[in-house]
């Protein structure tokens, strides 16, 4: 689900999640201007990707919230 701030993934097993990760970044990195993307794991199926001024533009981060 794609919000304006966000891409929100809920992932059903792990070849959903890992290509709606990859699509998410793709999308993200098609738009990033000045800053990078942290993709964030709320749990084992829910995750999100943002644009975020902690990261040098160019590179994801990642972050385990588990």
């Amino acid at each position: 689900m794609l919000t304006e701030d966000a891409i929100i993934i809920e992932a059903h097993d792990r070849a959903s999640r890992d290509l709606q990760l990859e699509e998410a970044t793709r999308l993200l990195s098609e738009k990033a201007t000045d800053r990078g993307i942290l993709v964030t794991r709320h749990s084992f199926t829910s995750f999100t990707a943002t644009f975020s001024s902690c990261v040098e533009y160019g590179h994801i981060q990642e972050l385990d919230l588990l």
